[in-house]
């Protein structure tokens, strides 16, 4: 019970702290993840009377890069809430890899995302273009 109370009273110090000393954007970047390498935005999106932006994030592991898409949902003040996360589990099936570039591209009217993939095992490297296809949805190709 005792270990409880003092955990609790640390934790409410540190909501004092936040709220005293940051606002909201500054508490955001003292609380991201060690593991985040890199976050890049994508454009936007929009649904219905929903809309925001798609931001692609980077994890870096020692083993290999994960890849995320998010779409951000806005309202007249800016971003409000992250509306979906989606893994692009298609570059971890492949195999091992680090990020090298990101790249938006329009082809068409089509927006695509295309990073470049360096394999941790032999150093090869491959490309994979991503297709936003709709809040959540993506396909992805590798070249």
């Amino acid at each position: 019970m005792r270990t409880f109370m003092f955990l609790l009273c640390l934790l409410a110090g540190q909501f004092v702290l936040a709220g005293d000393d940051m606002n909201i954007g500054q508490s955001d970047a003292y609380n991201l993840g060690a593991s985040i390498y890199d976050v890049k935005g994508m454009g936007n999106w929009k649904k219905g009377s929903r809309g925001g932006q798609i931001r692609l994030v980077i994890t870096r592991m020692a083993k290999q890069d994960e890849v995320f898409l998010q779409w951000v949902q806005w309202n007249d003040k800016g971003p409000e809430l992250v509306k979906s996360t989606v893994k692009i589990k298609e570059i971890e099936e492949k195999g091992r890899f680090k990020v090298d570039f990101i790249r938006r591209e329009t082809v068409g009217h089509s927006r695509q995302i295309l990073l470049g993939l360096e394999n941790l095992y032999d150093k090869s490297l491959s490309r994979v273009v991503i297709q936003v296809q709709d809040l959540g949805v993506y396909t992805s190709q590798f070249e």
